[in-house]
């Protein structure tokens, strides 16, 4: 089982309509749920591990959980909280830009212990995705932090800051908080413009040495039209390209390279970071181009099912 620990929220993506009227079409997404999906749609064994709103858009992301076979945690579901929003701005090569609204949303209303309870409730937890504005935010980042130094056995933990400068308070503390989750998880994946944000007085790779050297086991990098980069500490760094295709948007793509990543992983029951060689490596990272290309090639955050790929 994967579990996705995270937000879920509605993206609002801009547009335009029939007269081409700027507007926003809203989807369902967040770190965790379209990782989830991603992951659901490509035959992974998936749980969601956080709130879900008794509001419309609460009760439009179960649904959508359901229908995309995502299993969820009953008592963390139809909670007063209202849900969280996020406004998405795509440019013309399709970039997004984000500003998230998380004020008494559901995102920041789960506790140290709901998070340990779910945890142990969820049969057979063999990997935790973490991520991603939810550890970015003090309370909530806090609160799973101080849920992962609690549990007394970590599954293989994959985590992806996806860093967002808009809902950072304070960098030095986010960056500490980061730097923690990191040191216990098994892989981190992140984009080159993250690392960048991250550290930004070091090179590509003086951040890439400072976050092997003493947090994780394996850094998966996410380069946009240049690929993928997979780096360990073992000094394994190679490199796949990306497929050149059309792109419409990139919403979710990151997304989506995690949960082809992590499904890959659990279909093979690699579980220890000592089992990932660079020919293992490589053809994870060729799954997960190809799930992406699908991703981007259309509108919203809309992961490929196994057929498509």
């Amino acid at each position: 089982m994967i579990g996705f620990l995270g937000e879920s929220l509605i993206d609002f993506i801009s547009g335009t309509g029939e007269n081409d009227e700027p507007l926003f079409h809203y989807y369902c997404g967040g770190c965790a749920l379209n990782a989830a999906t991603a992951a659901s749609r490509l035959n992974g064994e998936v749980t969601y591990i956080g709130k879900l709103s008794k509001d419309m858009f609460g009760q439009q992301m179960k649904n959508y959980f359901i229908d995309n076979n995502v299993s969820l945690i009953e008592n963390l579901c139809d909670v007063d909280e209202n849900s969280m929003i996020g406004f998405a701005k795509i440019d013309e090569s399709g970039a997004a830009s984000y500003v998230f609204y998380t004020e008494r949303t559901t995102v920041n209303a789960l506790t140290t212990d709901e998070i340990l309870d779910a945890l142990g409730s969820v049969k057979d937890l063999r990997y935790l995705h973490v991520g991603s504005v939810s550890v970015a935010l003090d309370k909530s980042g806090e609160t799973i932090l101080d849920a992962l130094r609690s549990c007394r056995t970590l599954p293989f933990v994959f985590f992806d800051p996806n860093v967002r400068p808009t809902v950072i308070e304070d960098f030095e503390s986010y960056r500490k908080r980061v730097l923690s989750v990191a040191s216990l998880s098994t892989m981190i994946k992140l984009s080159d413009e993250d690392l960048q944000l991250l550290f930004p007085s070091m090179t590509q790779q003086q951040a890439v040495a400072r976050l092997l050297r003493d947090t994780t086991s394996h850094l998966l990098l996410t380069m946009g039209k240049d690929g993928l980069r997979w780096i360990s500490q073992s000094g394994m760094d190679i490199r796949v390209d990306a497929i050149d295709n059309p792109i419409v948007d990139t919403v979710g793509a990151g997304d989506t390279v995690s949960g082809a990543v992590l499904t890959y992983l659990s279909e093979n029951e690699i579980t220890s970071s000592t089992e990932i060689s660079e020919q293992t490596a490589r053809k994870i990272m060729d799954f997960a181009v190809r799930c992406a290309a699908v991703t981007t090639s259309r509108k919203g955050a809309n992961p490929p099912r196994r057929d498509e790929i």
